[in-house]
């Protein structure tokens, strides 16, 4: 073994801890490369991961209307008709599809005796003079086409709930000159419009039903053909609708539209109406389907700039309103059109 003495052996060590004491200035720069390389690289997977998560939350939500809420609307249009009008048309008593208060609600009034006012009716984003205010009907849309209301009437076919979750009566016995008699269900009225959750945010709107119920027979004692346990089943007098021109209960969360066409069976040939083409009609055909149209916006913003802002419902271009945010352009939406047979009504023999 060999041990060096003397300061001659110490000077090569420290010229050799000098030459490695840190990086040189090139390296440094590769290093600070790489590393901005690689973060870049973490960011854009980091993007990705976020689009691609609320991209799904937005589908999953349009997908949960279309699987809950749009059926639920459906369910209810194919009962309009149901023990009332032999057809559908605007001057038939009765009739399922409401178009008018002097024909299709004859001397059914309000409680309160009040007229039906037009707004509470069946009206398409065409008709502008029967527009109401509040809880009304008003056009309400979050594009740059007014949107419609379908109001709709059918006789509960056994003790059901409205759509707004209010029970309604079926059949039942009551006294009748003092003989008991077994009535029809309690007459169910239901209108389907946009309304605002929030009104300090007009463009963010959801489908409401607003449901009420009436009565159509002579009876001895009113209070009887209700229960007493479920308010809203009781009705004092006949023809005054309970419970009808509220606001009502959302159906169908985050609409930006909604519309309605009338369809018809000339010559065997289906043709379809906006109200107000139909009132304006010098032959008006009987109804014998509804085809409903909107527009359904996700719960969520979708992180990406490749979202349209353009759709074709009922053959109409829709377009978001100018006014709408940056953010409200920013959901994702989905158009959807379905043709609804009213089951129901049966056309009169040419």
């Amino acid at each position: 073994m060999f041990i060096l003495h003397g300061p001659s052996s110490q000077k090569p060590i420290k010229r050799l801890l000098m030459t490695q004491q840190g990086f040189t200035l090139i390296e440094l720069m590769i290093s600070l490369v790489l590393g901005l390389l690689i973060s870049a690289a973490v960011m854009q997977v980091y993007i990705a991961n976020v689009r691609s998560v609320t991209l799904q939350e937005a589908g999953s939500s349009i997908i949960d209307s279309n699987v809950f809420g749009i059926p639920v609307l459906e369910d209810h249009v194919r009962l309009a008709n149901l023990g009332l009008a032999d057809t559908i048309n605007d001057t038939n008593e009765g009739a399922g599809i409401v178009l008018t208060q002097t024909g299709n609600l004859k001397n059914i009034k309000l409680n309160g005796n009040k007229d039906i006012p037009l707004a509470l009716l069946t009206n398409t984003g065409d008709v502008t003079t029967n527009r109401g205010a509040g809880n009304q009907w008003s056009a309400m849309t979050a594009t740059n086409q007014p949107s419609g209301q379908l109001t709709i009437q059918f006789r509960a076919p056994q003790d059901m709930f409205d759509c707004e979750g209010n029970p309604a009566l079926g059949p039942r016995q009551v006294n009748i000159n003092k003989v008991k008699k077994v009535i029809g269900g309690q007459i169910i009225i239901e209108r389907y419009y946009l309304n605002a959750q929030n009104a300090s945010k007009p463009n963010q709107l959801s489908l409401y039903c607003d449901a009420g119920r009436y009565i159509t027979e002579d009876m001895d004692d009113y209070v009887e053909q209700g229960k007493a346990d479920k308010p809203s089943t009781v009705l004092t007098a006949k023809n005054l609708i309970r419970d009808f021109g509220e606001k009502g209960g959302v159906v169908i969360q985050n609409m930006d539209y909604f519309d309605v066409l009338l369809g018809t069976n000339e010559a065997d040939e289906i043709r379809y109406y906006t109200v107000k083409q139909y009132t304006e009609s010098v032959d008006k055909p009987d109804v014998i389907s509804v085809k409903v149209g909107g527009i359904i916006r996700s719960n969520n913003i979708v992180q990406t700039s490749e979202l349209s802002n353009e759709f074709s419902v009922l053959d109409k271009d829709i377009e978001l309103k100018t006014d709408a945010t940056d953010v409200e352009k920013k959901y994702l939406r989905f158009v959807f059109q379905n043709e609804i047979a009213l089951r129901n009504a049966r056309q009169k023999n040419s």
